[in-house]
């Protein structure tokens, strides 16, 4: 079963088939080789997906939906440049700035990407910045995205673990905010030595400005964290609070979605959780191979044979993440790697908010690696410079994220400190 099941699934992302899809056929293939009956196979699918944890999954992807179509993106990123684009580099800070607070809206690093490139990358461009590093930079900040709660691939991995997805949501807000200060750390280094231009010195009333014009933008992330954060909702109900607050916003506050436009969004959300549930539900086959052929406990034994010590384990761990993420998507490798890892990190006793914030992260370097690079693909389009050259301009901000990562690890207090409060 299990030769059927990577052999299949090798060939239909060969053949240029979506991974959704093609972890779906592979599982389904490899279980009927096995003999599992078909019935078997629908039941398992069905309850996979039948949470009330995945509930968030389409609430917080509308929210994100109905936040970026009002156009509150473009005062969430003047909000940014007027805090902190006086500085050398000041538009890519900017951008780094509002990646960061946009994280607390679409919960997807493509998405944000996609909006926050649209809109950063052009003036970078006449300001005289290199396409390349603009690609690179705006692709890098979209990885906030997933790390800041609500963040799509945490929901997964709790789906697969078992972990609370309230505790992983508030652990990734300390390892997002160093991911920022991080980048814009390496965006200023390079800024300084390409002599890229520093924005006007802002004044306290252009702040004040810009502060009262993306107000209702900034209290959504408030709105998800802090209802969470202090038990007033759970991740799935705060999503829902999330989509009437983008309603509300869009319709009555900016104006700028009329009733006529909730058919076209509401299609897009389920197109992409379309995608999400699909994953999910061929992860239930896929466990139920591996739970068979007891690759789990192969592994444990494999890996407790090289060391024992959770930090090194940890390390190995992230170099998978690392090739995984040149060649996955990010939340098919969480579905794929995670039931065979998790079984070593209970072994050891690794924390699982650490595992958990480790793993996305170290999965999340993949959006801007190529061969899929999903971030940096859309921002190189944007940029209109190849993929070669995008890819070569990353290089010092996923250096960044690497070491971070890396601290993480010989540091869980960054990841399990602010989750242990909710104790």
């Amino acid at each position: 079963m299990t030769l059927v099941l990577l052999a299949g699934f090798v060939v239909l992302l060969l053949i240029n088939l979506p991974v959704s899809f093609a972890l779906a056929i592979a599982s389904f293939l490899a279980v009927t080789y096995g003999g599992i009956p078909p019935t078997l196979v629908a039941q398992r699918m069905t309850a996979a997906i039948d949470s009330f944890i995945l509930l968030a999954v389409p609430f917080f992807l509308l929210a994100g939906h109905l936040m970026a179509r009002s156009g509150i993106a473009r005062d969430i990123i003047d909000f940014a440049n007027a805090a902190i684009g006086w500085a050398r580099g000041g538009l890519a800070h900017a951008g780094i700035g509002a990646g960061t607070l946009m994280g607390g809206m679409t919960g997807s690093a493509v998405a944000e990407a996609s909006s926050a490139g649209g809109i950063m990358i052009p003036p970078m461009k006449e300001k005289g910045y290199d396409g390349a590093f603009c690609a690179a930079v705006t692709a890098a900040a979209s990885t906030i995205s997933v790390v800041i709660p609500p963040s799509i691939p945490m929901i997964i991995f709790c789906v697969v673990t078992g972990t609370s997805v309230s505790k992983l949501f508030i652990a990734g807000i300390i390892p997002g905010v160093l991911i920022a200060i991080l980048l814009m750390t390496t965006a200023w280094v390079i800024s300084v030595r390409r002599g890229y231009p520093k924005g006007p010195r802002g004044s306290v009333r252009g702040f004040l400005r810009a502060t009262r014009a993306s107000v209702w933008g900034l209290m959504m992330p408030l709105v998800i964290i802090g209802s969470i954060r202090y038990g007033i909702a759970t991740p799935t109900e705060a999503s829902v609070v999330a989509v009437l607050y983008g309603l509300i916003v869009g319709m009555f506050v900016y104006r700028t979605i009329r009733l006529a436009d909730l058919p076209r969004i509401v299609l897009e959300t389920c197109v992409t959780t379309g995608v999400v549930m699909l994953m999910i539900a061929a992860a239930s086959l896929y466990g139920l191979i591996i739970t068979r052929e007891q690759i789990p406990q192969g592994a444990a034994q494999l890996i407790l044979g090289l060391t024992s010590d959770p930090t090194l384990v940890l390390l190995l761990f992230f170099c998978v993440y690392l090739f995984a993420g040149m060649i996955l998507d990010l939340g098919a490798s969480i579905i794929i790697l995670v039931p065979v890892l998790w079984p070593v990190t209970q072994t050891l006793g690794i924390d699982p908010i650490q595992f958990g914030v480790v793993t996305v992260v170290g999965l999340a370097i993949g959006l801007v690696t190529p061969p899929v690079g999903a971030s940096l693909f859309v921002t190189c389009g944007i940029a209109r410079c190849n993929l070669v050259q995008g890819s070569t301009a990353v290089l010092p901000f996923v250096v960044a994220l690497i070491l971070l990562v890396i601290a993480i690890i010989f540091f869980p207090g960054i990841a399990t400190w602010l989750p242990s409060r909710m104790d």
